[in-house]
């Protein structure tokens, strides 16, 4: 694949990929997420609006590219996407954070002379492993762009831009009311009220953390988080119990890896403390 070097810049090369060796670095970071965890942001600068949309229009990559490559990072990677977009592939950056880095990109064309102020950016995040893999991000910072007005930054809300924790409790008021409660808490929080489909969901890196009851029908708590850490030994989880609950089992869980026991009803100081493990321990979220 072709790789446009352009120039050295604070002593490394700066490369401005063509759209399939971008696509393709794309692909390789969100592989790594998938075993390893963390965020990965696209942003796309270019023309907001439908591509032959006449009233907006702005110069050529190479008009207004060099402008922003001093401003980027030394381990973001810039690539086309077509004739007329710019992708900047951010590794280990949240949604958030993407768009805070995408305004200040603006600024800096807005500032530039002359000032180039007919382009925008579409920011898309994922956590983890994507579905579609780097073409569905892409897509999402595609629609994020010409859905932005120019000068603006649009920020796409159909990719995981931020981890998702699962709770498995068999009440199922309790496990909607502490999803919700974690909700509003920056994450987003799934309830499930049925073991065997636990056992299913966590299989995979959907979840990137789990809070779970230890006494559940048919099976325990225990069984759960045996089998979510025999996939993806690293991920964090919050075993949770009444007063009664069984010592024997609560050493059980916390040997088998990153696990906390908390106990239930579960006080604001509790969940404080659980979520702040998460922070620690999953990579790329951001501390509050």
């Amino acid at each position: 694949m072709l790789v446009i070097v352009e120039r050295h810049l604070e002593g490394r090369i700066v490369e401005l990929l063509d759209s399939e060796a971008f696509v393709a670095q794309v692909d390789l970071e969100l592989a790594r997420k998938k075993r390893v965890g963390g965020f990965i942001s696209v942003c796309l600068v270019g023309t907001p609006g439908e591509p032959s949309s006449p009233d907006v229009s702005a110069p050529p990559i190479d008009a207004w590219c060099p402008r922003l490559r001093p401003q980027v990072r030394t381990y973001d990677v810039l690539g086309h996407v077509d004739e007329h977009s710019l992708g900047i592939l951010m590794p280990d950056t949240a949604l958030a954070e993407a768009v805070l880095g995408g305004n200040r990109l603006l600024r800096v064309l807005g500032d530039s002379n002359p000032p180039i102020t007919a382009l925008s950016i579409g920011v898309a995040a994922a956590y983890g492993d994507l579905e579609g893999g780097a073409a569905a991000l892409i897509d999402a910072a595609v629609t994020a762009l010409q859905t932005a007005v120019p000068g603006q930054v649009g920020a796409s809300r159909t990719t995981r831009g931020e981890p998702r924790l699962l709770v498995v409790d068999d009440d199922q008021v309790f496990a909607t009311a502490l999803a919700e409660t974690i909700s509003q808490c920056g994450w987003l929080g799934h309830p499930c009220t049925d073991p065997q489909d636990a056992f299913e969901r966590v299989r995979s890196n959907e979840y990137q953390g789990l809070f779970v009851d230890l006494v559940l029908p048919q099976t325990s708590g225990v069984d759960i988080l045996r089998e979510a850490l025999a996939y993806y030994p690293r991920r964090p989880a919050i075993l949770m119990s009444g007063f009664d609950a069984d010592h024997g089992a609560v050493l059980d869980a916390l040997a088998l890896g990153p696990v906390m026991f908390v106990r239930k009803p579960i006080s604001a100081a509790d969940l404080d403390s659980a979520l702040r493990m998460f922070r620690v321990l999953l990579p790329g979220v951001r501390q509050r």
